[in-house]
């Protein structure tokens, strides 16, 4: 039987957290700006956008401190929409999990479960 790919189980656990409609999408980037896995379409901020987002933020998120991993950084957008972007290392290298919340639910403690979760995911 063959092993699903990295981006195929990434996938599977963001589609979970998407049921909760918690987001109305969520990407994960290289620190390269590589699109490795994503789930879900939001009708305002496009997959282009979150990109240019997460490529620009991680100069910031350097300027936080020495180390850019665990950190997070959270824009309010237009519609009472929120982009969050959480920096964390995985795989070796830092990688940016970007969202785009709607504002109807919490999501802090939902992202760092899902944070570790692909963490885990080797």
């Amino acid at each position: 039987m063959k092993t699903p790919s990295i981006q195929t189980r990434i996938e599977k656990v963001m589609r979970s957290f998407h049921a909760e409609n918690r987001w109305e999408c969520i990407q994960l980037y290289s620190a390269d700006g590589l699109l490795m896995a994503g789930q879900g379409k939001s009708p305002v901020y496009n997959h282009d956008h979150l990109l240019e987002f997460s490529f620009s933020l991680i100069q910031t998120a350097e300027l936080l401190g020495p180390s850019i991993s665990d950190k997070e950084i959270v824009i309010r957008g237009t519609e009472k929409r929120r982009l969050v972007f959480q920096f964390f290392e995985a795989w070796g290298e830092t990688v940016v999990l970007a969202a785009v919340l709607n504002g109807r639910k919490g999501y802090r403690r939902a992202m760092l479960k899902l944070v570790k979760l692909i963490q885990n995911i080797s």
